[in-house]
This record gives structure tokens, C-alpha cells and sequence, in this order.
């Protein structure tokens, strides 16, 4: 066997892999001798079947078979051995590769286009730095939060008419467009609170009204959400009703009186904590706000040091060998079209990967997630607060989950989500950058250019 390799381009080549008969004819022959021990004829004793008889049935398919497959592996050892690093997948080059003829043929010659990864260098110590936001929640947030957190641990207790944050109970039933009740109708039992109605005209509907009255309107009108409308309801997507009127009869009026500020109101919210004074309260619940904000801060840290990366070393790529090799691999899910219009946002996956590469080759573990540690992370789940033993079958349930592969996906990447966090934290100079909670969701949202 002879392979040579040559340039055709920035960043591409041409393997020739000249395979001759002494290449693959033992295991040809091998093989044959297999089906012939196997076969079971008519006529013939088991494993008596002449051979002659086993190279015409099966010689043509099994020749193919494993010129096929010792090319393959001379290709990949091929790669390997001269550590030639490539994008995507090698091609068959069919200009150069001639129809192979496995009836008179002997010698075979194959042509494969290859695209290779270029040379870079990723040095976090030169001029990176990127903006790390601080988020700075409002006095109005932390009032909302508290308001919200007082209702939720309130007492509930009825009211002879609602306000606009009651919560109404009763049934809904369907009605004609005269408001009259659809005989056999639809009807389902229900609640809600009136301030989750989004028009104000149908608020005003209930607001004053009580126990034993009645309002018709339309749900899929009055609520924003649709997936509320289906849930009340109890309809599925497609159901007409879903878009009819209906009445709405008034069972019980729910006000909810909000919990009172003192000591033991703070330590069924933090129990953890000793807070004595609604100040002190309100600094907790605003560190909660910042907390919980930080955390997508410390995604976008990521995200915006991998678009500086990405900017800085602007890894040089084959473009048009692995447009051609996007095609060939999605040819039942996308055109060339296709691909060409989404080929930025290909070429970025491949410049990061060529960069997270040298990354993980450079700093080693801090980059990398094993299967234990995706284990570890389901084992977490399990641990009991008391440091009681953990359920004996938790393992089985852990091989269980991690059978499916999204399940296991899904929890690589939130590891790996943290290791960049903690990585790029350390390793990165960050400018902060002190901005309010409405200025960050609209620097998150706006997407990049």
C-alpha cells in the first residue's frame, strides 16, 4: 500500500491511497473461509461446500467489503500516525477516483479531499480583557420582591367582593352568543386571580362582584397567556372551545391579608439567617435579586470573552471544503442553499472548537468534564440534608438517567458551563461594569452582530 498527500490549497489536501492485491487478499481469503465453514447447501456436508462455489456467491461482496474498509483504516491511521489534524470528515475526491471494477481489478487507487486545522496560538495573557457586569438592583425591586413574598405567606381568607388581587373560584361554562348557557355545553371548574387578566376593561368585569354573581367573557381574549387559557379550560391546542365565550360563576372570593414584618416572618423566608429588622430583610432579599441576576451574569462573561477570542485569534478556515462537507453530511436535512445562508454561524462552531482544543491540550483538567463527574453531579441529587445513607438502588437510578443521552448531554453542559465560569474568572482580566437590571436583560437580549 502507498499513501502520499499533497497540497491543494490553504488548508486543503489530496490523500492517494494506491491498494494493492497483497493489501487485503488474506483477509478476503479469511473471510471466505468463514462463509464456507457456515454455509449449509443442499447436497453438500456442513463446511464441505466447495470453494469455488463460496467465491462465486459471495467473492464479488466480500472483496468490496474489505477493499472498503482496509482504506478506511490505512486513511485513518494515515491521519493519525502524522498527526494531521482536520475539519469535518475526509471526501471522496470523484473526479480523481475512477468506477472501481472488483470483477478484473487487483489494484485500486482512492482520492480523498481533506481540510486541515490551521496553527494558533491562544495566549489569555495579552490584552484580553472583557466587561463583567454588576448587577445593581433597585430599591423598586426589592418592594415588588417583598410585596410578592409577603402575599405568597399570607393568610387567606374570603371577601364578600373582589379586588383586583383576589383570587376568584367557580366554573366556567360555555355560552351562546346571547350570553345564554350552551345547552350540554362545555363547563369546567376554575380559578384565577383578576389582576392575571391583561384587559382592563374585563378586570372591571369582577372587580365589586361576589359570591354567587356571574360575568361573561371570552378567556382566550382576556388572558395573555395561551397556555393559561388551555389550563383553565382544561382544552387542548386545538379545540374550538378554546376560542368560545363562556360565563364564569363565582364561588368563593379568596383575599389574601399579606404576612406581617416581624422575626418570624424573616426566618420562615431565610431560616438560616438571623434578621432581625425589616432593613435587614430587605438587604437580603435584594442580595437573593443580585444573586440570581449574577448568574447569567457570569454567562454573558463567558459568551462575550469567547466573541473576543473568537475576534482576536480569527482561526483561518477551509470555507469552501467544509461547506462542501456540511452538504454531504446534512444531505437529507439541508440544501447548499442552505448552508451557505447559515455558514457564519457554522464557521464560528469550528473556530471555537479549534480554540477550546488548544485550551483544554494547554490547562488540562480545568477544562474537561469526565463521566464521573456527571455521575457526581446526580449524585448531589440524592444526598439527604441530615447525612443520612442514600437510597442503596441510587445507582441503578443514576445508570437509569444517563441512559439517555440528552439527559447526559444536558448535564455535561451545565458542567461545562461552570468550568468555563470558573476558568475564564480567573484567567481573564475583567473590566466591571455596575449596571441596572433593565440595562442588563436588554444587553442580553439584543442579539449580536
Amino acid at each position: 500500500m502507498n499513501i502520499t498527500k499533497e497540497e491543494s490549497g490553504k488548508l486543503t489536501a489530496l490523500v492517494h491511497i494506491n491498494l494493492k492485491e497483497e493489501d487485503y487478499i488474506e483477509k478476503v481469503n479469511q473471510q471466505l473461509k468463514t462463509y464456507r465453514k457456515e454455509a449449509k447447501m443442499p447436497g453438500f456436508r456442513p463446511g464441505m461446500v466447495p470453494m469455488g462455489m463460496i467465491r462465486r456467491m459471495y467473492g464479488k461482496a466480500v472483496l468490496a467489503d474489505e477493499v472498503n474498509k482496509s482504506v478506511s483504516d490505512a486513511l485513518n491511521n494515515y491521519l493519525y500516525e502524522n498527526k494531521i489534524n482536520v475539519l469535518g470528515n475526509p471526501l471522496p475526491n470523484m473526479e480523481k477516483t475512477t468506477t472501481l471494477d472488483f470483477d478484473k481489478q487487483q489494484e485500486f487507487d482512492f482520492f480523498f479531499d481533506i481540510g486541515i486545522a490551521p496553527e494558533i496560538e491562544v495566549n489569555l495573557s495579552e490584552d484580553v480583557k472583557v466587561t463583567y457586569y454588576k448587577i445593581k438592583v433597585s430599591d423598586e425591586e426589592v418592594e415588588n420582591a417583598l410585596t410578592d413574598i409577603r402575599k405568597r405567606l399570607g393568610k387567606e381568607e374570603q371577601s364578600e367582593k373582589a379586588e383586583i388581587d383576589d383570587t376568584l373560584k367557580g366554573k366556567f361554562v360555555q355560552v351562546d352568543e346571547e350570553g345564554n348557557d350552551v345547552e350540554e355545553g362545555y363547563s369546567k371548574e376554575g380559578s384565577f386571580v383578576i389582576s392575571e387578566i391583561a384587559l382592563k376593561t374585563i378586570q372591571k368585569k369582577f372587580i365589586g362582584k361576589g359570591k354567587g354573581k356571574r360575568v361573561v367573557f371570552n378567556p382566550a381574549k382576556a388572558f395573555k397567556d395561551d397556555k393559561k387559557v388551555k389550563d383553565l379550560l382544561g382544552l387542548a391546542d386545538d379545540d374550538e372551545k378554546l376560542k368560545t365565550d363562556y360565563t364564569f360563576n363565582i364561588e368563593d372570593v379568596i383575599h389574601t391579608v399579606p404576612a406581617e414584618l416581624n422575626e418570624e416572618f424573616f426566618k420562615q423566608v431565610y431560616p438560616n439567617d438571623e434578621i432581625k429588622t425589616v432593613d435587614e430583610f430587605k438587604d437580603r432579599i435584594r442580595e437573593d435579586l443580585a444573586g440570581h441576576y449574577q448568574q447569567d451574569a457570569d454567562k454573558q462573561f463567558v459568551s462575550d470573552t469567547i466573541d473576543f477570542l473568537l475576534e482576536k485569534i480569527s482561526p483561518e478556515l477551509p470555507d469552501d471544503f467544509l461547506r462542501r462537507w456540511l452538504c454531504e453530511s446534512n444531505k437529507e436535512k439541508a440544501t447548499q442553499k442552505q448552508i451557505d445562508g447559515q455558514y457564519d454561524s457554522y464557521a464560528k462552531t469550528f473556530k471555537w472548537q479549534l480554540i477550546e482544543e488548544k485550551l483544554i491540550n494547554e490547562y488540562g483538567d480545568a477544562l474537561k468534564v469526565t463521566r464521573e463527574d456527571v455521575r457526581n453531579k446526580i449524585r448531589a441529587y440524592f444526598q439527604l440534608p441530615d447525612g443520612g445513607e442514600p437510597n442503596p438502588q441510587m445507582e441503578g437510578i443514576i445508570d437509569q438517567l444517563l441512559s439517555s443521552e440528552e439527559e447526559y448531554n444536558r448535564i455535561f453542559g451545565e458542567l461545562m458551563d461552570q468550568r468555563y465560569i470558573t476558568f475564564f474568572k480567573e484567567k481573564i482580566e475583567k473590566e466591571e461594569k455596575e449596571v441596572g437590571t433593565d440595562e442588563f436583560i436588554k444587553i442580553i437580549s439584543t442579539p449580536k452582530q
